[in-house]
């Protein structure tokens, strides 16, 4: 690999044939990606838990100890050979780990190596990597979900690690709040967010809707602002506007910073891929999501 795309705890992290044309296309027909990239595009796949990593020799070991990716996927055996210092090597999971990260050989998507493709070994990565969501039962349904059942937090006066509860989730939306002249439906809009999050305890997946939520309540304070300030009622193309430029006419009128918009674009890009109709993922617990878009809302409102 010419480029590294390294970030901590990425859930797979690609090592050997550049990636090309193949690459990308395998990527988003397994569903590793919601749209297939291009060449250009590889720092985005951190936004999908996914990175690059260059081969040599054993200092890889040292970016994989310190970034610590769930696999490390080689993308052709000629990179794991020289790696694995093994001649016999089958596609699949290795015996080998590193520390934790899990090594995972899949063929190559380079041009020359068409003859030893095979795209199962690719699904079975993607896999690998699918959330196990809980099946609700009357014996389980006032139970921890199980990836909470795992989760660990410090506790501040020992230090001691000590297992996730339902008050960790409930303080961890408990101080995120709107601004009090914010219309009450939109408060209670982004409310819904706050207790999916917390109920997230019990049922992981709540924490993507939480999640969705609060990217409509942020679309919804944008719109509203809009009108409010005299937006214009069709944009450039003769069309009622969409967010985007209702995003751009907002700072267009120094309502909003340079950053802020950037970062209002990345809310709605992430409001696009969740609400796309071909693919959906469990996006994590992220709280900072929240308290982020309740700071955007905020800053909005009060402009």
């Amino acid at each position: 690999m010419t480029t590294e795309v390294l970030i901590p705890n990425l859930k797979i992290v690609f090592c050997g044939t550049e990636p090309g044309q193949k690459f990308w296309e395998i990527l988003h027909r397994v569903g590793l990606t919601p749209v297939r990239l291009k060449t250009g595009e590889d720092r985005s796949l951190n936004h999908y838990e996914m990175g690059l990593i260059e081969f040599e020799g054993q200092t890889l070991t040292g970016q994989v100890q310190k970034f610590k990716p769930l696999i490390l996927c080689f993308n052709g055996k000629k990179t794991a050979k020289s790696y694995l210092k093994s001649r016999n090597i089958n596609y699949g999971f290795q015996q080998q780990k590193i520390g934790f990260t899990k090594v995972f050989v899949a063929p190559s998507t380079a041009a020359s190596a068409g003859r030893y493709w095979d795209e199962k070994w690719w699904f079975t990565l993607a896999d690998s990597v699918g959330t196990n969501v809980t099946r609700i039962s009357p014996d389980n349904y006032y139970e921890p979900d199980e990836i909470c059942k795992a989760m660990k937090s410090i506790n501040p006066q020992t230090g001691q690690a000590v297992n996730t509860t339902e008050a960790d989730f409930i303080n961890a939306v408990r101080d995120i709040e709107l601004h009090y002249s914010i219309p009450l439906h939109m408060k209670n809009m982004f409310e819904i967010s706050k207790a999916l999050f917390a109920y997230g305890y019990l049922y992981y997946p709540f924490c993507t809707l939480a999640t969705e939520q609060a990217l409509k309540s942020l679309e919804a304070v944008i719109s509203l602002k809009y009108d409010l300030i005299g937006g214009p009622k069709e944009n450039k193309h003769g069309l009622s506007p969409v967010l985007a430029d209702k995003i751009n006419y907002l700072y267009s009128k120094r309502l909003v910073s340079k950053a802020q918009k950037e970062v209002l674009h990345d809310c709605r890009l992430l409001r696009n891929l969740s609400f796309h109709s071909g693919y959906q993922q469990i996006l994590g617990h992220y709280v900072e999501t929240l308290s982020i878009i309740c700071l955007l809302m905020n800053d909005i409102w009060k402009a």
